[in-house]
């Protein structure tokens, strides 16, 4: 009968028969207990275990330090049948008195069937020996070499689960999955359309495009690219899914409804598709995802206003704190002012409450408004802020130069 039980993955935690926690207070006692179970029912040379935890010192001092590690465990393994084996040449742990996790684990990986990587997929609780740090350099590069090894078994082990999860159409399970697999790999596209897909058939389309925003945001601040053209289609694919979804709704609203504003029948698809985009961002910010730029341009001020008012009806729904402004071609100076004191603000707070600034007619910004503008993009990608700003077509000439000052901020343009 296992007595013990071995927890090394999200940290280290050992369990008696009892259920209760019991702990070594030594980080090199812990140290010791691990790079045993590595190797459990093996005899460890304790020359061999005193090098490896104590490099800096002498083999008396060496092998005295490891018996007080030893002597620190017996204290909370005590017993006749204990784990730990010893004599004055070898230690072996006994893994018929103590069950472990990593042991376990690997196991189930050799199994390979549904229930035996769901049993591993539960077992890895996080990195091996998360936060251990025994100061001892041979130790580190074990434990480097460890933790790589096994966050790649379990990434693998999720896709594997994640794809047969989606197949089977168990979107729950599958967004669970995804999500345990962002949390090895930020960066893994295939999670990330998994949550996309998983949320779309579960009924939340926001939620599936605000898992693309945040793969955007990540992938272009990380490594400074997009997501790749599968992940981009499935994205197009669900935002005009969405757009007829939404062009049904309106189509079947009673034309007295209150709660959206008849639009004429030539705009109300696009104008639809673009507050929803904004909605997303709007979610995408309460769900602590970051905020976004936007750039509204055309010359259609009628249709642009009306989208003005619409979003800012949403932010303050959502009690957003929303401010505006409209850049005049005379007096840049007092633009300038208003605009350096939201930066300000928004360096101190970013932000609480969330905020919605709208900056109207850029076309006539120079060149320093430009560089205020791209200080408030940048900080909108990295806090509770939206930036909404407008332009025209044909008089905005400083376009390039402004993008350039901009550093790659997040910003999605709309030509209305």
């Amino acid at each position: 009968m296992q007595k013990f039980k071995l927890m090394l993955f999200g940290g280290f935690r050992l369990v008696n028969a009892d259920g209760e926690l019991v702990m070594p207070h030594a980080r090199k006692a812990k140290a010791l207990l691990a790079w045993l179970a590595m190797n459990p029912d093996q005899q460890h040379l304790r020359e061999k275990l005193a090098a490896v935890l104590w490099p800096d010192s002498d083999e008396v001092q060496g092998r005295h330090s490891l018996r007080q590690a030893l002597g620190d465990l017996r204290k909370i393994m005590p017993g006749d049948a204990e784990p730990l084996c010893t004599t004055k040449d070898w230690i072996l742990l006994d893994s018929k008195q103590i069950a472990i996790d990593v042991v376990e684990f690997e196991r189930a990986l050799v199994q390979a069937d549904t229930v035996a990587l769901d049993q591993a997929i539960e077992l890895y609780k996080g990195e091996f020996l998360e936060g251990c740090n025994p100061n001892s350099d041979s130790f580190d590069e074990w434990l480097s070499i460890s933790r790589s090894r096994y966050s790649v078994l379990a990434s693998n082990a999720l896709e594997q689960r994640l794809t047969s999860l989606l197949a089977q159409a168990d979107y729950e399970r599958a967004s669970y999955v995804a999500v345990r697999l962002l949390s090895i790999n930020p960066l893994q596209e295939t999670a990330y359309r998994a949550l996309m897909q998983a949320h779309w058939q579960l009924g939340n389309p926001a939620t599936a495009l605000r898992w693309y925003r945040r793969c955007q945001s990540l992938l272009q601040r990380e490594l400074g690219v997009a997501p790749d053209p599968q992940t981009q289609a499935l994205h197009a694919t669900l935002l005009t899914a969405s757009d007829e979804a939404e062009a049904n709704k309106l189509a079947k609203m009673p034309s007295g409804c209150a709660c959206r504003a008849p639009l004429p029948t030539t705009v109300a698809h696009s104008f639809e598709r673009y507050l929803y985009v904004m909605e997303s961002a709007i979610e995408g910010v309460l769900d602590h995802i970051g905020g976004q730029g936007f750039l509204l341009r055309g010359e259609n001020e009628t249709q642009k206003a009306a989208l003005l008012q619409r979003v800012q009806q949403l932010a303050m729904a959502h009690q957003f704190a929303t401010c505006q402004h409209t850049l005049i071609a005379s007096d840049t100076a007092e633009g300038d002012a208003v605009l350096q004191q939201w930066v300000n603000g928004v360096a101190a707070c970013l932000l609480n409450p969330p905020a919605l600034l709208i900056v109207e007619h850029i076309h006539h910004a120079n060149l320093e408004t430009l560089k205020l503008l791209a200080s408030l993009i940048a900080a909108a990608g990295g806090g509770a802020l939206l930036l909404v700003m407008t332009s025209c077509f044909e008089g905005e000439p400083l376009d390039p130069l402004w993008r350039g000052a901009m550093r790659g901020a997040p910003l999605t343009t709309i030509d209305l």
